[in-house]
């Protein structure tokens, strides 16, 4: 996926972070939409077509584990990336995200990660074994 094409939703309740990650991530190259919460961010989600999401963990109202996996339900193929000021979060918090970064991290390192989730996605082990389970036994399928 083309960086200048992609469009990352950005949310997050604390406004000098949501706006550093928006010039961020458009100097890169990126469409940007913001959202101030979960509830606004899920809309943007509902209403545009975006390429991935880098969403905050703490918030008021709805936390991102939570935004991430009602986005997770909307669209799976959306790859997300959850951001917060503490270094690690228990298991059951990030089974609905595709990266976790700590906010401690500078700039190269979400800019790495986020291309990283924007490439191409593997494909899920059933799908690769049969079709290689195909090609050795030359089904042919119409």
């Amino acid at each position: 996926m083309s960086r200048a094409k992609a469009t990352i939703l950005c949310i997050d309740d604390h406004w000098n972070g949501l706006i550093g990650r928006k010039l961020l991530l458009e100097q890169s190259g990126y469409q940007v939409l913001e959202a101030s919460g979960g509830d606004e961010g899920l809309k943007l989600f509902r209403s545009h077509a975006v390429d991935a999401v880098v969403l905050d963990y703490q918030m008021p109202g709805m936390n991102g584990d939570v935004v991430a996996a009602k986005m997770k339900r909307l669209n799976s193929r959306v790859p997300i990336m959850l951001l917060s000021a503490f270094e690690l979060l228990p298991k059951n918090k990030l089974k609905s995200v595709d990266s976790f970064l700590s906010k401690s991290q500078p700039p190269n390192i979400l800019l790495s990660a986020l291309h990283e989730m924007l490439g191409p996605r593997p494909k899920p082990f059933f799908s690769r074994w049969l079709e290689h389970w195909k090609s050795r036994n030359q089904v042919v399928t119409h």
